[in-house]
């Protein structure tokens, strides 16, 4: 059976791709320099020297390209966990700790992409590729600790665990009661990790 043909984009869809490559690289730019605050619908398109209504026919809103600006960055954080489970010895317990270490530090070298994955419009229901991102890493910590995935206590006890190791990142990031110092920050999550492989339900 012959592949079916790649079909071709009209002219108006390739603007609309076009502007939507470009917009999302210059609004990721403002953002990591200024925060989410500094982006606007009017200065955008006078960046990518297009209309407000020829923008918004690309994305809908301005919400929508701040949601592509989060996708590269959830996929700038998969690879670097990916990498650091790749790289870690092959017992569950490196895996774990190497997986914490490297949310660890991209969320150090990377503060403002780690605020705007998980805590814009955070007040808000998650939307859906929000939801799949975090369930896949939520996946890979499950396989990297060799855990079930189709069990209930396997899942709730790994998103402890990650919650436990998120709310020492966010802390260390931007400390918003005490500040923690990353060094100590980086080493309590192996206690953390250590103490909860020691209560890993059996079943």
């Amino acid at each position: 059976m012959s592949p079916k043909p790649t079909p071709t984009l009209s002219r108006r869809e390739r603007n609309l791709a076009d502007i939507r490559a470009r917009a999302t690289l210059i609004a990721e730019q403002i953002i990591l320099a200024e925060g989410v605050e500094g982006l606007s619908a009017r200065r955008l398109a006078q960046e990518l020297k297009v209309s407000v209504g020829s923008l918004y026919n690309a994305f809908g809103d301005l919400h929508q390209v701040i949601r592509s600006v989060i996708a590269r960055s959830a996929e700038m954080l998969a690879s670097s966990l990916m990498a650091a489970v790749d790289t870690a010895a092959p017992d569950k317990r490196s895996r774990v700790v190497a997986l914490g270490e490297a949310y660890f530090d991209f969320a150090m070298a990377e503060p403002r992409r780690w605020s705007l994955m998980f805590e814009y419009r955070a007040e808000l229901e998650i939307d859906d590729k929000a939801r799949d991102f975090q369930g896949g890493l939520l996946d890979m910590l499950i396989a990297a600790g060799e855990a079930d995935p189709k069990l209930d206590i396997h899942r709730q006890f790994f998103l402890v665990l990650w919650a436990s190791v998120h709310g020492v990142v966010s802390l260390a990031t931007r400390p918003t009661i005490i500040a923690i110092r990353p060094e100590l920050a980086k080493k309590y999550i192996t206690d953390l990790v250590d103490s909860a492989l020691t209560r890993f339900p059996a079943d």
